[in-house]
């Protein structure tokens, strides 16, 4: 029973009201554990996402303007290039994010988002045909080995639509996910559908990496202009940049947060059903 504390003298205050003033202390310190988790989860990701800016700019940026000049010059057939090594990539797990960096410094936000929805759609497509058609058979004993594993394969059968939503939600690593829904019982339809989860992720790595090819600009016209804003730009611009990146991060943060309770009460639930 949690423990209580009674701020009113129920002899001075009717029965009703005195309970109304009964603080349960145990609830007051989990909710204030569990926020105090969330805070520490939102620094840690804000800390990872800082080490993504900062190799950025100091390995990636070096490489951006001859890579953004390449691009301009192929015309019709740089965002092509950039998908397929987009596919190829992720297809032997370098992180989609990196790639997603990548997007940002050399397209821009907005087209930058449209190219990585388009690249990890298509890719989301080929992993599925792959995992589906050569390697189906070689992980079903995987899955009875590992009762997690098989949970997720039960539940994207049952729940379907939602729970592949919901992973594509999750931090969970883009490629893996692929290859484990490909070789679930996971429909072809739901699981393309499905990809739109992958959008608000997207968003926030997209705009990493154009808000440090930002910074790196704006950094060097400074240091050109002796310290005065190129002519059109003001400072309010780039506070409200930087904190809508801010506010980008801690959205996904949540929205995986909320996800992943709920991939566990799926998984959960289907664990807990009879074989059949």
């Amino acid at each position: 029973m949690g423990r209580s504390l009674q701020i009113a003298d129920p002899r001075i205050l009717p029965p009703a009201m005195a309970d109304t003033l009964h603080l349960d202390i145990d609830a007051v310190s989990k909710r204030h554990t569990n926020w105090w988790g969330v805070v520490v989860k939102i620094g840690i990701a804000l800390v990872l996402f800082v080490g993504l800016f900062l190799l950025f700019h100091f390995v990636l940026e070096p490489y951006m303007s001859p890579m953004e000049a390449f691009m301009h010059r192929l015309g019709f057939w740089g965002p092509v290039l950039y998908i397929a090594v987009f596919l190829i990539g992720t297809s032997i797990f370098i992180p989609e994010s990196i790639l997603a960096i990548a997007a940002g410094a050399i397209f821009g936000l907005w087209m930058g988002l449209v190219w990585v929805v388009i690249a990890g759609t298509i890719t989301a497509v080929v992993c599925f045909w792959i995992g589906r058609k050569l390697l189906r058979g070689r992980v079903e004993g995987l899955l009875a080995q590992h009762p997690k594993i098989k949970a997720v394969d039960m539940a994207a059968s049952t729940a379907g639509f939602r729970l592949m939503v919901l992973l594509r939600l999750s931090p969970l690593n883009y490629t893996l996910l692929n290859y484990l829904l490909a070789v679930s019982r996971a429909k072809f339809k739901p699981y393309v559908f499905a990809c739109f989860g992958m959008f608000p992720g997207n968003f926030s790595t997209v705009y990493v990496g154009f808000a440090a090819r930002h910074a790196a600009d704006l950094a060097a016209n400074l240091k050109k202009d002796g310290g005065q804003l190129p002519p059109g730009d003001g400072w309010m611009h780039e506070v409200t940049l930087f904190l809508g990146l801010a506010a980008a991060i801690i959205a996904t943060i949540v929205v995986a947060k909320i996800a992943m309770r709920a991939i566990r009460a799926a998984t959960d639930a289907a664990m807990s059903e009879p074989a059949t």
